[in-house]
């Protein structure tokens, strides 16, 4: 049976998405084992991304449908201006038959980008498909479009006879499975069915028009963002989720909000119906500076660079009985961090970060019902691209945080060995024994949560800035309840295991959005002699207090 994947670089869409065709954010990747899963992730989720493009790109001018010439009439029926919505019964009668305009309109779409990746990815695919759509999902439901509302508020020249719209959002649950890979992930296509469809796209131009003139100057301030000092993002700089090179979500969830509310503070807004639609308001553009290669070290993915970024490489060798740690300063880590594991904060310290460029996508937003299309312009007439900037200087100061923080961790858990690829946490002898139980539950997992925990309470750790983004946890890869040997009352984790393990401080409310550094590991795979492996252990203090 296949099972769920833990690992670090979730699955994520990462695709250009375009006016009427959304990325839904609800997916998951499942394997067989964990033989070459960083390189097929990758794989994985190019493979997907391309087909997000490319199913975007084609059905991006389809989102006006005529009813007439598509003989959608009785989609009229399903909503009005009482009943607004509707969910069309897939499995039977008149449901079934408008239904599957939209489904074989999708299918169409779909079969040639199939056959495309088939044919680019021909060495992996030879006798099946990449991608198959899964017909027990579709889900296609039915929005009552107030023309009369439109027409009243956004006038046009042509002065058309009365006619009827619905909005349709049809979802599509797409299956890839890439060697022992599999994933699924969900695509939505909004349509406008109407009676009148250039007098409906008229209206929707203007609707779009008014809605730029008054949201001109909030969008204005989003061209060029200093990340750290934004009112509307510098809550993400604070809760160190600096990476969206794998998902976007919190960025236009902060964004989303944001401009809820000030669409709500806009008198020209107050009387008009406004809904949205479960969709990206952001879609990347271009990629930013970060990502999980080079924003940190994962212990696992390229494990042979671990013994060059252990602890002693940067507060020095710490034999059995050690009292001081010396003269170490944040700026001794702040320096060996951005040297060494974040390779991407090397270089020149006066250029900003960039964290991604992104336009901005009206689809997020339905006016009395009618979907919207296409991005928010500029004032040149150019989509608008906000780009995040991140500026040295912040990033100093959250790396310095970070660096008293695990300065102040290693020292309370200080006392033990700390040497070469050894590293040995010294705790009491209540805590040992605390930690001994909880490696009989669950075995890594939960002492390092212990760890945490203990230290947290602690008055050491009482005055320190930025400690609720602090972690010391086990890469998602390690196996579950992998439990440590116990000799002469050490408990540690060696590199002689067949299986993966790493133990990592972090920073950020989230592991893929934030910061990791990995101080050991191993990647399952090393025969060599065990005094030369990567070792991480407790053992009880010399002085006991």
């Amino acid at each position: 049976m296949k099972k769920l994947l833990s690992i670090l670089g979730a699955i994520t869409l990462v695709g250009a998405v375009t006016p009427n065709v959304i990325s839904c954010h609800n997916k998951k990747a499942v394997n067989n084992d964990n033989t070459g899963t960083v390189k097929d992730l990758e794989v994985l989720n190019e493979i997907q991304a391309k087909a997000t493009k490319k199913i975007t790109e084609k059905l991006k001018t389809k989102m006006y449908v005529d009813s007439l010439k598509n003989n959608l009439g009785k989609i009229f029926t399903k909503v009005n201006d009482t009943n607004q919505t509707y969910r069309l019964k897939l499995t039977s009668g008149d449901d079934s038959q408008l239904g599957a305009y939209f489904i074989n309109d999708f299918k169409n779409v779909f079969d040639n980008v199939n056959h495309d990746l088939q044919n680019e990815y021909s060495n992996y695919f030879t006798d099946k498909m990449p991608l198959t759509l899964d017909d027990d999902r579709n889900e296609i439901n039915v929005t009552f479009i107030d023309v009369t509302a439109l027409k009243k508020k956004f006038p046009v020249d042509i002065n058309p006879e009365p006619f009827a719209a619905v909005r349709v959002d049809y979802k599509a649950s797409i299956h890839l499975e890439f060697k022992n890979l599999f994933l699924s992930f969900e695509l939505a296509t909004i349509y406008n069915v109407t009676e009148n469809a250039t007098a409906l796209k008229a209206i929707s131009d203007n609707t779009t028009a008014f809605l730029l003139k008054n949201v001109k100057e909030y969008f204005a301030k989003l061209e060029t963002v200093n990340f750290s000092e934004n009112e509307i993002f510098k809550s993400l700089y604070d809760k160190g989720i600096w990476d969206f090179s794998q998902s976007s979500n919190e960025l236009n969830e902060t964004l989303k909000n944001s401009f809820k509310e000030y669409l709500g503070s806009k008198k020209e807004f107050k009387d008009i119906e406004i809904t949205y639609n479960a969709v990206d308001l952001m879609t990347k553009s271009a990629e930013g500076d970060l990502n999980s290669k080079n924003k940190g070290y994962d212990g696992i993915t390229n494990n042979y660079k671990q013994k060059d970024l252990t602890l002693s490489k940067w507060i020095g060798p710490k034999t059995d009985g050690w009292e001081d740690i010396g003269a170490i300063s944040t700026n001794d880590f702040v320096k060996f961090y951005r040297n060494n594991i974040g390779t991407a904060f090397m270089g020149d310290n006066s250029t900003d970060l960039s964290l991604g460029s992104f336009t901005i996508n009206w689809n997020y937003i339905n006016i009395y019902g009618m979907g919207l299309s296409g991005n928010v312009k500029s004032t040149d007439g150019e989509d608008l691209i906000v780009t995040l900037n991140l500026s040295q200087a912040a990033v100093d100061k959250k790396l310095s945080n970070w660096g008293k923080i695990i300065i102040t961790f290693i020292k309370y858990y200080g006392g033990k060995t700390i040497n070469g690829p050894k590293n040995i946490f010294g705790i009491t002898d209540q805590l040992y024994k605390e930690i001994s139980r909880k490696n009989q539950k669950n075995g890594l997992r939960d002492v390092t949560k212990l760890l945490v925990e203990n230290f947290r309470e602690s008055d050491d750790a009482k005055d320190l800035e930025d400690l609720d983004l602090f972690n010391f946890i086990v890469h998602p890869q390690t196996p579950q309840k992998y439990q440590g040997i116990t000799i002469n009352r050490r408990l540690f984790w060696d590199s002689l295991g067949e299986k993966p393990w790493a133990v990592l401080f972090t920073f950020g409310e989230d592991f893929n959005t934030g910061l990791y550094y990995s101080i050991a590991s191993t990647d399952g795979k090393y025969t060599g002699r065990p005094a030369d492996g990567i070792v991480f252990g407790v053992e009880l203090k010399t002085n006991k207090k």
